[in-house]
């Protein structure tokens, strides 16, 4: 009930759901905006005047994060960001709230000798840090995590929805307002590969007008790994063809779909569920019974998905069930990145 009204408001959020009913509730969450709103203006107001302090720890900090409710593809990002530290030396650290504990999960699997402080408070987490030597901490979804100083402010941007003037949350899905890109040291523009060179021309000529100057870096999100529950691993070519069920529970289950259909695959059925969604034995069980009526012949989800998934009974889908790990790729301004990483480090 609670993960259907969910996905019913994100569809308001993203105007999917129109029609008189619709249009009234849509109003009520415009309302709820404008207190959001007066919200969000008093913290960044309380940071501008100093009467919010920021914290500057003793090592460098870089935060990741965006100015949208999820769907950027942001711990893919944050995990590549990690891999470029450790391949300079680094000794980093990853700090994050915890809200979406699939992602902590996932950071702790792909990246086992780095360290994940978890907690609402990230300035305790950091002094944790400092005290384990660590010698660089990333920020995940810190942009608007503004109590510590940071060395270099990234911010993901989505190319396909991103439009400049979206609404704040809960009516749209904004976190802040769009003149807070300002703040930004860059930005990345991730799915690059689904919104093509108008879109991103757009969204090049808002930026430089929001934020003039800004070193701006593309990417898009690439299949890395497929895997079946017990870790056997397969190549992208078993899936050429195969009739498919897509089942994910991430902020854009549409480009999960466009990635997938970019392996040749048969996609019969889609099952999508709320960001952060808690898998439960049902949710096993309705997965297991809609296949079966639709000759399925995979079922793929992502590995984000499935660390919530494997601790249940998934026999019933076991054979059919197979895991897409998917990684960032930088397709312009790699150097950019590596500028900035090195400011970093160096100072």
């Amino acid at each position: 009930m609670f993960a259907s009204l969910k996905l019913y408001i994100l569809s308001l959020m993203i105007d999917k759901r129109n029609g008189f009913p619709h249009v009234i509730v849509k109003g009520f969450l415009r309302v709820l905006s404008w207190v959001y709103a007066i919200a969000v203006g008093s913290v960044n107001w309380g940071f501008r005047s100093g009467m919010r302090r920021q914290h500057k720890v003793k090592v460098s900090v870089i935060s990741v994060g965006n100015i949208t409710l999820g769907g950027t593809g942001k711990t893919p990002f944050v995990m590549y960001i990690v891999d470029r530290l450790l391949s300079m030396n680094a000794a980093p650290a990853v700090l994050t709230r915890g809200y979406g504990k699939d992602e902590c999960r996932m950071i702790k699997e792909d990246l086992p000798g780095v360290p994940v402080f978890v907690g609402q408070d990230r300035v305790l987490s950091a002094a944790r840090a400092t005290r384990e030597e660590k010698n660089v901490l990333v920020l995940d979804d810190g942009f608007q995590h503004r109590r510590i100083k940071r060395d270099l402010d990234i911010v993901l941007l989505d190319s396909v929805s991103f439009s400049g003037s979206n609404s704040l949350f809960p009516r749209g899905t904004l976190r802040e307002p769009v003149s807070s890109l300002n703040r930004a040291d860059m930005f990345v523009l991730t799915k690059i590969d689904m919104a093509g060179e108008e879109r991103k021309r757009f969204i090049l000529k808002k930026l430089e007008k929001i934020a003039p100057g800004k070193p701006v870096v593309t990417a898009r999100h690439m299949p890395s790994a497929l895997s079946d529950p017990a870790g056997g691993g397969y190549s992208m070519e078993d899936l050429k063809g195969e009739r498919v069920c897509i089942v994910s529970g991430i902020g854009d289950p549409d480009y999960f779909e466009f990635i997938t259909n970019t392996l040749g695959v048969a996609g019969v059925l889609r099952i999508d569920y709320a960001d952060h969604h808690s898998y439960t034995q049902d949710d096993i069980s309705r997965i297991c019974d809609k296949c079966a009526g639709s000759r399925v012949e995979k079922i793929i989800t992502t590995r984000k998905d499935y660390v919530k998934m494997k601790d249940l009974d998934v026999s019933s889908v076991e054979k059919k069930l197979f895991i897409l790990d998917i990684v960032i790729n930088i397709t312009e301004g790699e150097e950019k990145i590596s500028a900035g990483l090195n400011s970093v480090i160096s100072g």
